[in-house]
């Protein structure tokens, strides 16, 4: 059953593509009258506003003032990613951009929401990882390491309770997206949900 929240407005970052693109679609079906801005590199086609960002520089003016202009009352961070292989072989350049995508951009931008006023604003959640977050993740250094700390700042916030809008992490198994090779030992196993069903267990934890 379709609920409508017509107030209800959503900023999706990084969702041009696996769960965030599944999750928008999941939220327009089950929010038909709520606006959308989605942030990313690339952006599709689709009934919402759209900003193109590159999440491994600094925040811009422009994406501040767009941001907050939009007035949301949610908004999720999904990008994230890095280098795999064995740590010395790759590049450090490899290893920053994963720590500063997966980690300093969504750290950077909740700390500016929360020096600012947004008064609309609700809710912020950052997209996690059950597994990088929580465990060892071989081939995946600097991956793990950006998710470990993103972890750790978030679970910090939370007990330090200082922010007007309420702040969470979201972390999910395995997903079968276009960024799990179909070989990959979690997809051969049984392991990676789809990215249907994961969105729908995001939107559930929203409310």
């Amino acid at each position: 059953m379709n609920e409508d929240r017509s107030a209800h407005k959503f900023i999706l970052l990084g969702a041009s593509r696996g769960l965030g693109w599944a999750t928008y679609e999941a939220l327009a079906k089950k929010y038909p009258a709520a606006e959308f801005l989605l942030v990313s590199r690339k952006i599709g086609e689709g009934n919402f506003k759209s900003l193109k960002c590159d999440f491994s520089k600094e925040l811009s003016s422009e994406f501040i003032t767009t941001i907050t202009d939009f007035n949301p009352t949610t908004i999720i961070y999904f990008a994230a990613g890095g280098p795999y292989g064995n740590f010395q072989d790759k590049k450090w350049a490899d290893h920053q951009w994963a720590l500063q995508v997966s980690f300093l951009f969504p750290a950077q931008l909740v700390h500016h929401l929360m020096r600012i006023s947004v008064p609309s604003l609700k809710k912020f959640v950052v997209v996690g990882s059950a597994i990088a977050e929580n465990k060892p993740d071989p081939g995946a250094a600097s991956y793990c390491a950006a998710k470990h700390a993103l972890k750790g700042l978030i679970s910090t916030l939370q007990a330090e309770n200082k922010s007007a809008f309420k702040i969470d992490l979201f972390s999910p198994g395995y997903i079968a997206t276009d960024m799990l090779p179909v070989q990959s030992w979690p997809r051969q196993q049984g392991l990676a949900d789809t990215a249907e069903n994961v969105a729908n267990q995001l939107i559930d934890s929203l409310n």
